[in-house]
């Protein structure tokens, strides 16, 4: 990544520290949307994030790559069985049952990674795997910033440019629609669904997403998957309203020993096989988006089947990651591994969300270590490689200094390629995992610049930043 004097975000930073430049308070001088306002609003990072616009697409090509490995593992390790593979993830028998329901082998590969970049490249922290995806809003803050003159102009300037994460939903949505008789594929009924009692921990979330998508010219209603109804042309319905296309934000993990909510699934896969109302996305990608299944692409006995190529790209683009308590032998390496190399390595729970069950090795004690170690006897989980992401300089208007942040990327890629992205961010002092449960942790969204800075640029030196704490990511 380049943050050089001379890169669009040297110059952007040497703005910020000019006392009459409005770039130094921007964030102050944006007009949100309502609801994005609401849910982001009082987190945001003071500046946009930077970046080549060639380096992240190939990011995303990288992505696109190693999601058509994840999907080719069970045919290609498994003999085409998905409880054994499932069983090699952690997955138990329910999950994989739930699932496998309604898949079709050929998941849609609409995904975002988690990755952090490390000065060199992009590195994947995770890879989620279908549609109950956040930061799909997130072009909204790209918008308003462009608004604001002195930000358009630097834009201009730089060449900055931004995709749309909205516009390939939306397309896909429509795409679903076209396949459902009787749906008007400009302009579909589509319905965002949680799972059973879900809604309301995120709904301000779900309310932004409603309100760009609205925007985008399409209606979307917001409801869980056991308020869905069956009409008699197999049309599902929620409150009263026939649906085009569910868009699912349901997980596996809600379904899974819920009855009801089982049943309220078969709904929806009987009206998706029927075309009679589309379903975005099925659960079947739930079963490459576990951490454990990219550790699969580490085991011995997988990379023997790997061409070349595919080792040369697992290994430029994902840190080495283990999967532990599974009854493979490389996992009993693997504990024993990590039971040596604690300040090497991070604990990640396979499925998971919001960092809940992370344990960051150099952050804690030996004791420490080994109590998390032994909960993977019982609870899938792997052991990745530590990342030290590179820092980012951001001038505070509040203190009026530099100060550097480590940024935690979010990369869509879609059927369309890349599909835009958005950071979260924290400073080293905060904590060593980002997220919003982290009271420091701030968003922002991604431009993208050209490779060469145009001319008529001015090359300025930024205000130098304080150095970056090696000691915590």
């Amino acid at each position: 990544m380049e943050n050089s004097a001379n890169s669009p975000t040297g110059r952007y930073v040497t703005a910020t520290a000019d006392p009459d430049n409005d770039l130094r308070t921007l964030a102050a001088r944006i007009d949100l949307p309502a609801e994005y306002d609401k849910s982001y609003g009082h987190v945001l990072l003071p500046r946009p994030v930077l970046v080549s616009e060639r380096e992240i697409t190939a990011f995303a090509e990288d992505l696109a790559a190693v999601f058509r490995l994840l999907v080719s593992l069970p045919g290609r390790c498994f003999g085409g069985d998905l409880d054994r593979y499932g069983a090699a993830i952690g997955l138990t028998p329910e999950l994989i049952e739930v699932m496998r329901e309604g898949a079709t082998g050929d998941p849609l590969p609409y995904a975002r990674a988690d990755a952090f970049h490390d000065g060199e490249r992009f590195r994947l922290l995770e890879l989620n795997v279908g549609s109950e995806l956040g930061g799909v809003d997130s072009a909204q803050l790209n918008r308003a910033f462009l608004d604001v003159p002195a930000f358009r102009a630097f834009a201009e300037a730089n060449g900055l440019g931004h995709v749309d994460t909205m516009d390939h939903l939306v397309a896909e949505l429509r795409a679903a629609a076209a396949t459902v008789a009787g749906a008007d594929p400009v302009s579909p009924v589509v319905a965002l669904l949680e799972g059973p009692g879900a809604f309301g921990d995120h709904d301000g979330v779900f309310l932004s997403i409603q309100e760009d998508m609205r925007g985008h010219g399409i209606e979307l209603l917001l409801g869980e998957i056991q308020e869905l109804t069956e009409e008699a042309d197999g049309k599902l319905a929620l409150h009263g309203r026939s649906l085009d296309v569910v868009l699912r934000y349901f997980a596996a993990g809600q379904i899974a020993g819920d009855p009801v909510a089982r049943a309220a699934l078969s709904r929806v896969n009987r009206a998706h096989a029927a075309g009679r109302t589309a379903l975005f996305t099925p659960l079947e990608g739930a079963l490459f988006t576990s951490k454990a299944a990219l550790g699969l692409l580490h085991r011995s006995a997988v990379r023997a089947e790997l061409s070349d190529g595919e080792r040369e790209l697992v290994d430029r683009v994902l840190p080495r990651t283990w999967v532990l308590g599974t009854d493979d032998p490389d996992a009993a390496e693997a504990l024993a591994y990590a039971r040596t190399h604690r300040a090497e390595l991070v604990l990640k729970p396979g499925i998971g969300y919001s960092a809940d069950g992370v344990v960051i090795g150099r952050d804690v004690t030996d004791a420490a270590w080994e109590e998390a170690l032994a909960v993977t006897a019982v609870r899938d989980y792997v052991a990745q490689e530590l990342v030290l992401p590179a820092p980012e300089p951001v001038f505070d208007p509040g203190s009026g200094r530099v100060e550097e942040w480590v940024a935690n990327w979010g990369i869509f890629v879609t059927p369309r390629g890349f599909g835009g992205a958005f950071c979260r961010a924290l400073k080293p002092q905060d904590g060593s995992v980002i997220t919003y449960a982290n009271p420091g942790t701030r968003g922002t969204c991604v431009f993208t610049h050209p490779e060469t800075a145009p001319e008529s640029v001015p090359a300025t030196a930024p205000e130098s930043a304080a150095a970056f704490e090696e000691s915590r990511i």
